[in-house]
């Protein structure tokens, strides 16, 4: 998305999407979670500051992927358009948390379509399924006894329909049958990825914007990102 961006802040509701991090919250095993030390503190051998090193993958949390992720050759994260998070957003509800695993089909959405609105293009696509309800009971509840994912299918709808980038509850997009194929699919035809979202139920509507922008972390495969909708 290039150009002159303007929103209107006016009698706006902001709704922050995102989840606080912190050393512990529900992550893949496999990924180092955040860890916070400080070098520095106030009053402390004379030190006049409060000074940290934080150190994580950022997988965890509230994320969002780069090509690089999947595709040695891909785009990393400086590369990225600074304003992609910025921009018109549909809230998909999905009644299907209790349904774990559970795979969302290009069927699905088209029949969701049908009954609210259509999704358009330049559109983000913001996946309200109930899943983040599982994110403070911990990893075993949220990821490993089974979470929301998009099948191939779903991805390639999404190529067609030219979103900007698809935000779930959950912490991929793709499940154990997929491997990476979703991501691929997405990535591989610009279509950014964003992992592990919260508040979608606070949404009232089924359109709002979205509003964010992430560090230029040059080389990343990923990056935290703080997201917020306007209603």
């Amino acid at each position: 998305m290039k150009g002159k961006i303007m929103i209107k802040l006016e009698g706006t509701k902001f709704i922050d999407i995102s989840y606080t991090l912190k050393n512990k919250m529900p992550a893949d095993p496999a990924l180092k979670l955040p860890t916070l030390e400080f070098f520095s503190n106030v009053g402390v051998n004379g030190q006049l500051h409060n000074l940290e090193v934080i150190s994580y993958c950022p997988h965890t949390g509230t994320h969002m992927d780069s090509p690089f992720h999947v595709d040695i050759n891909g785009e990393s994260i400086e590369k990225l358009e600074p304003t992609l998070l910025i921009g018109p957003a549909v809230v998909v509800s999905l009644n299907c948390s209790d349904k774990r695993p559970y795979v969302i089909t290009a069927e699905i959405i088209k029949n969701w379509e049908k009954s609210n609105i259509e999704i358009q293009k330049g559109d983000a696509v913001l996946l309200h399924t109930g899943h983040s309800k599982y994110w403070e009971l911990g990893r075993e509840e949220y990821i490993e006894k089974g979470y929301v994912s998009l099948s191939t299918d779903l991805a390639e709808y999404f190529v067609d329909k030219g979103i900007r980038f698809i935000g779930l509850e959950s912490i991929s997009v793709d499940g154990p049958e997929t491997g990476t194929k979703v991501h691929k699919i997405l990535l591989g035809n610009n279509i950014y990825i964003v992992e592990n979202l919260t508040n979608l139920d606070k949404i009232e509507s089924k359109r709002c914007t979205t509003i964010g922008t992430f560090p230029a972390v040059k080389g990343a495969s990923a990056v935290w990102i703080r997201l917020l909708a306007l209603v």
